[in-house]
């Protein structure tokens, strides 16, 4: 691992930016769906889960992604607004788009751009090889 992804690593990790609150686990994901305001501010916004449920809290909310071989995923968000993993720094660094129903877990983050470069570094980081499934050991 580079030493800026080491530092990504460092900052991720960090009660400073939060990231794992919901980039948790294995797999990087608590498996559970925030409102980042992507797309709440269009005309007619894509409800997300909130088409399912009904509840209010869920508008606007989408589950939260692996981040495992995420630089392989592109484009990202739900909507696929965001080009690049610098992009998707960016959004989180702004504080995502304010709504009523925005996550608690978004915050604006005050980072530097050496910062956000070893965010991205770390992210990349999280990439490897899938692991073979052998279908010679399952059930007939």
């Amino acid at each position: 691992m580079s030493d800026s992804a080491k530092r990504g690593r460092d900052l991720f990790f960090s009660d400073r930016t939060g990231c794992v609150n919901c980039h948790s686990g294995a797999n990087f994901t608590d498996e559970l769906y925030h409102n980042l305001g992507v797309g709440m501010d269009a005309a007619e916004p894509d409800l997300g889960r909130f088409v399912v449920t009904g509840e209010e809290k869920d508008r606007g909310a989408f589950k939260t992604p692996t981040l495992r071989n995420v630089e392989l995923t592109a484009p990202y968000m739900h909507d696929g607004s965001q080009q690049t993993l610098e992009e998707v720094v960016e959004w989180y660094a702004k504080g995502g788009h304010p709504n009523p129903t925005l996550s608690d877990k978004v915050k604006k983050l005050e980072l530097t751009e050496s910062e956000k470069a070893d965010l991205v570094a770390y992210m990349r980081s999280l990439t490897g090889p899938f692991t073979p499934v052998r279908t010679d050991r399952l059930p007939e």
